[in-house]
Protein backbone atom coordinates (compact mmCIF):
# COMPACT_ATOMS: atom_id res chain seq x y z
CA UNK A 1 0.00 0.00 0.00
CA UNK A 2 2.52 2.25 1.09
CA UNK A 3 4.91 1.98 -2.33
CA UNK A 4 1.55 2.63 -4.20
CA UNK A 5 0.88 5.65 -2.49
CA UNK A 6 4.47 6.94 -3.31
CA UNK A 7 2.68 7.82 -6.83
CA UNK A 8 0.47 10.99 -5.35
CA UNK A 9 4.27 12.58 -5.55
CA UNK A 10 4.87 12.00 -9.43
CA UNK A 11 5.42 15.63 -11.13
CA UNK A 12 2.30 15.75 -13.12
CA UNK A 13 2.58 18.03 -15.55
CA UNK A 14 4.63 16.28 -18.19
CA UNK A 15 2.12 17.91 -20.45
CA UNK A 16 3.62 21.36 -19.49
CA UNK A 17 6.16 20.76 -23.02
CA UNK A 18 3.10 21.40 -24.86
CA UNK A 19 3.71 25.01 -24.15
CA UNK A 20 6.69 25.49 -25.40
CA UNK A 21 8.58 27.60 -28.65
CA UNK A 22 9.36 26.58 -31.54
CA UNK A 23 11.73 27.79 -34.00
CA UNK A 24 9.43 29.96 -36.00
CA UNK A 25 8.79 32.90 -34.15
CA UNK A 26 7.64 36.50 -34.28
CA UNK A 27 8.55 38.82 -37.00
CA UNK A 28 10.50 42.46 -35.29
CA UNK A 29 8.44 44.09 -33.30
CA UNK A 30 5.54 41.34 -33.55
CA UNK A 31 3.49 39.81 -30.40
CA UNK A 32 2.39 36.12 -30.24
CA UNK A 33 -0.32 36.12 -27.59
CA UNK A 34 -0.87 33.00 -26.46
CA UNK A 35 -3.75 31.78 -24.07
CA UNK A 36 -3.40 27.78 -22.94
CA UNK A 37 -6.36 25.78 -21.32
CA UNK A 38 -5.03 22.37 -20.58
CA UNK A 39 -7.02 19.63 -18.86
CA UNK A 40 -5.73 16.33 -17.91
CA UNK A 41 -6.44 12.78 -16.16
CA UNK A 42 -4.95 9.87 -14.58
CA UNK A 43 -5.99 6.49 -12.57
CA UNK A 44 -2.78 4.61 -13.06
CA UNK A 45 0.86 5.26 -13.38
CA UNK A 46 4.19 3.81 -13.72
CA UNK A 47 5.84 3.01 -10.74
CA UNK A 48 9.97 2.75 -11.50
CA UNK A 49 9.15 -0.49 -13.49
CA UNK A 50 5.94 -2.05 -12.32
CA UNK A 51 2.53 -0.33 -12.83
CA UNK A 52 -0.51 0.78 -10.02
CA UNK A 53 -4.14 1.55 -10.74
CA UNK A 54 -6.05 3.99 -8.58
CA UNK A 55 -9.83 3.74 -7.76
CA UNK A 56 -10.87 7.09 -8.11
CA UNK A 57 -9.15 9.85 -11.26
CA UNK A 58 -6.76 12.55 -10.49
CA UNK A 59 -8.12 15.32 -12.51
CA UNK A 60 -5.61 18.58 -13.01
CA UNK A 61 -6.97 21.85 -15.07
CA UNK A 62 -4.59 24.43 -15.96
CA UNK A 63 -4.66 27.98 -17.83
CA UNK A 64 -1.30 29.41 -19.08
CA UNK A 65 -0.44 32.78 -21.03
CA UNK A 66 2.37 32.49 -23.37
CA UNK A 67 4.24 35.71 -24.65
CA UNK A 68 6.59 36.07 -27.64
CA UNK A 69 8.03 38.88 -28.68
CA UNK A 70 9.98 39.77 -31.39
CA UNK A 71 13.00 41.82 -31.05
CA UNK A 72 14.25 41.56 -34.48
CA UNK A 73 13.41 38.71 -37.17
CA UNK A 74 15.35 36.64 -35.52
CA UNK A 75 16.20 37.49 -32.02
CA UNK A 76 12.65 36.30 -29.65
CA UNK A 77 12.10 37.08 -25.62
CA UNK A 78 9.53 34.83 -24.43
CA UNK A 79 7.46 34.31 -20.96
CA UNK A 80 5.05 31.88 -19.93
CA UNK A 81 3.04 31.85 -16.23
CA UNK A 82 -0.14 30.22 -15.58
CA UNK A 83 -2.39 29.06 -12.60
CA UNK A 84 -3.36 25.74 -11.80
CA UNK A 85 -6.06 23.54 -10.16
CA UNK A 86 -5.69 19.99 -8.52
CA UNK A 87 -9.05 18.11 -8.44
CA UNK A 88 -10.15 16.83 -4.82
CA UNK A 89 -9.67 13.07 -4.94
CA UNK A 90 -9.40 9.48 -3.12
CA UNK A 91 -7.09 6.87 -4.74
CA UNK A 92 -7.49 3.99 -2.73
CA UNK A 93 -11.09 4.26 -1.51
CA UNK A 94 -12.09 -0.06 -1.08
CA UNK A 95 -15.44 -1.82 -0.44
CA UNK A 96 -13.06 -4.47 0.73
CA UNK A 97 -13.26 -4.09 4.97
CA UNK A 98 -9.72 -5.74 4.86
CA UNK A 99 -8.18 -2.82 3.13
CA UNK A 100 -7.16 0.55 4.46
CA UNK A 101 -8.87 3.61 2.47
CA UNK A 102 -6.74 6.68 2.02
CA UNK A 103 -8.81 9.89 3.04
CA UNK A 104 -9.78 12.31 0.33
CA UNK A 105 -7.18 15.04 -0.76
CA UNK A 106 -9.12 18.26 -1.17
CA UNK A 107 -9.26 20.63 -3.71
CA UNK A 108 -5.53 22.39 -4.46
CA UNK A 109 -4.84 25.62 -6.22
CA UNK A 110 -1.23 27.27 -7.11
CA UNK A 111 0.98 28.93 -9.68
CA UNK A 112 2.50 26.92 -12.33
CA UNK A 113 5.89 27.01 -12.86
CA UNK A 114 6.92 30.29 -15.01
CA UNK A 115 9.25 30.24 -17.87
CA UNK A 116 11.52 32.81 -19.77
CA UNK A 117 14.05 32.64 -22.09
CA UNK A 118 15.74 34.31 -24.98
CA UNK A 119 16.21 32.55 -28.60
CA UNK A 120 17.23 33.09 -31.86
CA UNK A 121 17.23 32.13 -35.28
CA UNK A 122 20.53 30.37 -36.44
CA UNK A 123 18.98 29.32 -39.68
CA UNK A 124 15.84 31.04 -41.65
CA UNK A 125 14.56 28.02 -44.41
CA UNK A 126 12.84 30.90 -46.17
CA UNK A 127 16.12 33.06 -46.51
CA UNK A 128 18.61 29.94 -47.87
CA UNK A 129 19.20 29.04 -50.90
CA UNK A 130 19.05 25.08 -50.07
CA UNK A 131 15.38 24.01 -50.51
CA UNK A 132 16.46 21.36 -48.17
CA UNK A 133 17.32 23.61 -45.49
CA UNK A 134 15.35 23.96 -42.05
CA UNK A 135 14.86 26.46 -39.82
CA UNK A 136 17.05 26.08 -36.82
CA UNK A 137 16.55 27.82 -33.50
CA UNK A 138 18.72 27.84 -30.19
CA UNK A 139 16.93 29.16 -26.81
CA UNK A 140 18.43 29.61 -23.37
CA UNK A 141 15.41 30.30 -20.66
CA UNK A 142 15.06 30.15 -16.90
CA UNK A 143 12.38 28.60 -14.91
CA UNK A 144 11.31 29.94 -11.71
CA UNK A 145 9.09 27.11 -9.65
CA UNK A 146 5.37 27.78 -8.83
CA UNK A 147 3.68 28.23 -5.30
CA UNK A 148 2.03 25.25 -5.34
CA UNK A 149 2.20 22.84 -2.41
CA UNK A 150 4.82 19.76 -3.29
CA UNK A 151 2.72 17.35 -0.79
CA UNK A 152 1.26 14.75 -1.80
CA UNK A 153 1.62 15.90 -5.84
CA UNK A 154 2.48 19.08 -7.11
CA UNK A 155 1.61 20.96 -10.31
CA UNK A 156 5.05 21.16 -11.29
CA UNK A 157 8.22 19.57 -10.81
CA UNK A 158 8.94 22.01 -7.64
CA UNK A 159 12.23 23.48 -8.59
CA UNK A 160 13.68 26.73 -10.45
CA UNK A 161 16.52 26.58 -13.02
CA UNK A 162 17.37 26.61 -16.42
CA UNK A 163 17.25 24.80 -19.92
CA UNK A 164 18.86 25.58 -23.12
CA UNK A 165 16.82 24.10 -26.54
CA UNK A 166 17.37 22.97 -30.17
CA UNK A 167 14.09 23.70 -32.00
CA UNK A 168 13.93 22.50 -35.63
CA UNK A 169 11.09 23.04 -38.34
CA UNK A 170 10.73 22.52 -42.42
CA UNK A 171 7.82 23.22 -44.42
CA UNK A 172 8.61 20.50 -47.27
CA UNK A 173 6.57 22.63 -49.81
CA UNK A 174 4.84 19.70 -51.49
CA UNK A 175 1.26 18.40 -50.01
CA UNK A 176 1.09 20.65 -47.55
CA UNK A 177 3.48 18.70 -44.92
CA UNK A 178 6.26 19.70 -42.95
CA UNK A 179 7.72 18.43 -39.64
CA UNK A 180 8.16 20.17 -36.14
CA UNK A 181 11.34 18.69 -33.83
CA UNK A 182 13.24 19.93 -30.30
CA UNK A 183 16.02 18.90 -28.06
CA UNK A 184 16.76 20.12 -24.83
CA UNK A 185 18.69 20.01 -21.46
CA UNK A 186 16.79 21.25 -18.33
CA UNK A 187 18.99 21.55 -15.27
CA UNK A 188 17.49 22.89 -11.72
CA UNK A 189 18.20 23.00 -8.19
CA UNK A 190 19.05 20.01 -6.17
CA UNK A 191 17.53 17.40 -5.59
CA UNK A 192 15.21 17.38 -8.79
CA UNK A 193 17.37 15.61 -11.33
CA UNK A 194 18.54 17.21 -14.80
CA UNK A 195 16.29 16.07 -17.71
CA UNK A 196 16.89 15.62 -21.84
CA UNK A 197 13.63 16.13 -23.46
CA UNK A 198 12.97 15.54 -26.91
CA UNK A 199 10.29 16.12 -29.28
CA UNK A 200 9.76 15.05 -33.16
CA UNK A 201 6.20 15.30 -35.01
CA UNK A 202 5.07 16.07 -38.80
CA UNK A 203 2.05 18.08 -39.71
CA UNK A 204 -0.06 18.23 -43.30
CA UNK A 205 -2.40 21.06 -44.12
CA UNK A 206 -5.63 21.26 -45.87
CA UNK A 207 -6.73 24.13 -47.99
CA UNK A 208 -3.93 26.56 -46.48
CA UNK A 209 -5.52 27.25 -43.25
CA UNK A 210 -6.05 23.52 -41.39
CA UNK A 211 -2.99 21.70 -39.91
CA UNK A 212 -3.13 17.89 -38.57
CA UNK A 213 -0.04 17.51 -36.44
CA UNK A 214 1.13 13.90 -35.02
CA UNK A 215 4.20 13.17 -33.17
CA UNK A 216 5.16 12.06 -29.79
CA UNK A 217 7.43 13.80 -26.89
CA UNK A 218 9.39 12.47 -24.03
CA UNK A 219 11.74 12.80 -21.25
CA UNK A 220 14.78 11.00 -20.05
CA UNK A 221 15.79 11.46 -16.28
CA UNK A 222 19.44 12.24 -15.98
CA UNK A 223 19.55 11.22 -12.37
CA UNK A 224 17.67 10.87 -9.09
CA UNK A 225 16.15 7.83 -7.27
CA UNK A 226 13.54 5.21 -7.78
CA UNK A 227 10.37 4.76 -5.82
CA UNK A 228 11.53 2.02 -3.47
CA UNK A 229 14.98 2.42 -2.51
CA UNK A 230 17.80 3.84 -3.63
CA UNK A 231 19.19 0.34 -5.23
CA UNK A 232 16.47 -1.12 -6.56
CA UNK A 233 17.56 -4.66 -5.23
CA UNK A 234 16.21 -5.80 -2.55
CA UNK A 235 17.27 -7.27 0.36
CA UNK A 236 20.32 -6.51 -1.08
CA UNK A 237 19.54 -3.00 -1.39
CA UNK A 238 21.15 -1.21 1.78
CA UNK A 239 24.05 -3.23 1.60
CA UNK A 240 27.13 -1.22 0.02
CA UNK A 241 28.70 -3.73 -2.01
CA UNK A 242 32.19 -1.67 -3.13
CA UNK A 243 32.38 1.21 0.04
CA UNK A 244 34.46 3.64 -0.92
CA UNK A 245 35.78 6.25 1.49
CA UNK A 246 31.94 5.37 3.10
CA UNK A 247 31.75 6.97 7.04
CA UNK A 248 27.94 6.08 7.14
CA UNK A 249 28.12 1.95 7.52
CA UNK A 250 27.02 -0.26 10.32
CA UNK A 251 28.15 -3.77 10.13
CA UNK A 252 27.91 -3.57 5.94
CA UNK A 253 24.77 -1.43 5.87
CA UNK A 254 24.71 1.54 4.51
CA UNK A 255 22.56 4.27 6.94
CA UNK A 256 22.91 6.97 3.92
CA UNK A 257 21.00 4.63 2.19
CA UNK A 258 18.59 3.47 5.04
CA UNK A 259 17.38 7.41 5.46
CA UNK A 260 17.24 8.25 2.39
CA UNK A 261 15.05 5.49 1.61
CA UNK A 262 12.39 6.54 4.12
CA UNK A 263 13.27 10.35 4.20
CA UNK A 264 14.42 11.36 0.80
CA UNK A 265 12.42 14.20 -0.95
CA UNK A 266 9.81 12.85 -3.45
CA UNK A 267 10.79 15.52 -5.85
CA UNK A 268 14.72 13.38 -6.42
CA UNK A 269 12.82 10.79 -8.36
CA UNK A 270 14.14 10.00 -11.75
CA UNK A 271 10.85 10.67 -14.49
CA UNK A 272 10.61 9.07 -17.63
CA UNK A 273 7.48 9.72 -19.98
CA UNK A 274 7.03 9.04 -24.05
CA UNK A 275 3.83 10.60 -24.72
CA UNK A 276 1.71 10.36 -27.87
CA UNK A 277 0.50 13.79 -29.31
CA UNK A 278 -2.19 15.36 -31.98
CA UNK A 279 -3.34 18.49 -32.50
CA UNK A 280 -6.03 20.25 -35.00
CA UNK A 281 -5.93 23.40 -36.10
CA UNK A 282 -6.97 26.10 -38.33
CA UNK A 283 -5.68 29.81 -39.04
CA UNK A 284 -8.05 32.48 -39.98
CA UNK A 285 -8.12 35.42 -42.29
CA UNK A 286 -6.27 37.20 -39.79
CA UNK A 287 -3.45 35.25 -38.63
CA UNK A 288 -4.68 33.46 -35.45
CA UNK A 289 -4.30 30.43 -34.90
CA UNK A 290 -6.72 27.95 -32.91
CA UNK A 291 -5.42 24.52 -31.98
CA UNK A 292 -7.27 21.51 -30.38
CA UNK A 293 -4.55 18.88 -29.03
CA UNK A 294 -4.72 15.69 -27.40
CA UNK A 295 -1.26 13.65 -25.67
CA UNK A 296 -1.52 10.46 -24.14
CA UNK A 297 1.41 9.12 -21.98
CA UNK A 298 2.43 5.71 -23.65
CA UNK A 299 5.38 4.50 -21.15
CA UNK A 300 6.91 5.92 -18.52
CA UNK A 301 9.27 5.32 -15.46
CA UNK A 302 7.83 7.33 -12.11
CA UNK A 303 5.46 9.23 -13.63
CA UNK A 304 1.67 8.84 -14.13
CA UNK A 305 -0.59 7.98 -17.24
CA UNK A 306 -1.90 11.08 -18.38
CA UNK A 307 -4.93 11.91 -20.81
CA UNK A 308 -4.25 15.63 -21.87
CA UNK A 309 -6.76 17.73 -24.00
CA UNK A 310 -6.22 21.13 -24.59
CA UNK A 311 -7.02 24.43 -26.48
CA UNK A 312 -4.55 27.10 -27.50
CA UNK A 313 -4.73 30.34 -29.59
CA UNK A 314 -1.96 32.27 -30.84
CA UNK A 315 -2.88 35.80 -31.75
CA UNK A 316 0.01 37.99 -33.46
CA UNK A 317 0.15 41.63 -32.90
CA UNK A 318 1.93 44.19 -34.99
CA UNK A 319 3.35 46.64 -32.17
Amino acid sequence: MKSKLLILFVSILSFQPLLSQQAWSPYQRQLWFRPVITHAEYNSAFLANSTAKYDDNVRITTGNLALEYGITDRLTVDFTAGFGKLGRHRIFNPNNFWRTAVNEAPDKYGFLDTRAGIRYKLIDEFDSNYKWMPTLSLRVGGIKKGDYDRNPQALGDGASGGEINLYLAKDFNFFGMGTLGELAYREREKPVPNDIIYYGALYKRFFESVFLTFGGRGQQGQGGTSYFDPRQAPPYNLYDLKPINDQFQVGGINLLDWYIRDNRPPWGRKENFVNLEIGLGFMDGSGNFYNFFYSETLAGYNTAKLQTVGFLVNMPFNL
